[in-house]
């Protein structure tokens, strides 16, 4: 008899952990399908533009040399988003670009597409940036003033 108990609760918490655990990987794998794409390249942005012109989206790629119009009185921003295949969207966003924004540099934009996929408000830029640390020269980076009042200052540089 005193087995029969230890056998049906051994049961019951072999049961109970793995309801608990199924649980937790299909809440996982929902998830994970919904963020499965951080971003849509241009090309499949202009191609989807109809169904998601009222969706916020997120759109990923270089920013076309020559096409940047900054107006900095009214935090205005224009520029083209390209995959540097052809496939191209002009972009209009208000308020001050992040500080690596530039000419031919990755950028993910967040906003709205038009039906037509030719154009988007941004809401938001994310600019991708190189994963290569340079140590700052001396002409550019290294003011003699400010190194002398900085708590870096016993360092060589």
């Amino acid at each position: 008899m005193e087995k029969r108990r230890k056998k049906s609760r051994n049961f019951k918490w072999t049961a109970g952990l793995g309801t608990i655990f199924v649980v937790i990987l299909f809440i996982s794998f929902m998830q994970l399908g919904d963020n499965s794409v951080f971003f849509l390249t241009p090309k499949e942005a202009v191609l989807k533009a109809k169904t998601l012109s009222n969706q916020t989206i997120k759109v990923g790629g270089m920013v076309k040399p020559n096409s940047v119009e900054w107006i900095p009185e009214s935090l205005s921003l224009k520029f083209i988003i390209s995959n540097l295949k052809g496939t191209e969207i002009a972009v209009a966003h208000t308020g001050t670009p992040p500080d690596m924004f530039k000419e031919g540099q990755g950028v993910i934009v967040e906003g709205q597409i038009a039906s037509n996929g030719q154009s988007m408000l941004s809401k938001g830029l994310m600019v991708k940036h190189s994963e290569e640390y340079q140590k700052p020269d001396a002409h550019h980076s290294l003011e003699p003033e400010l190194l002398k009042k900085s708590i870096f200052k016993d360092q060589k540089y």
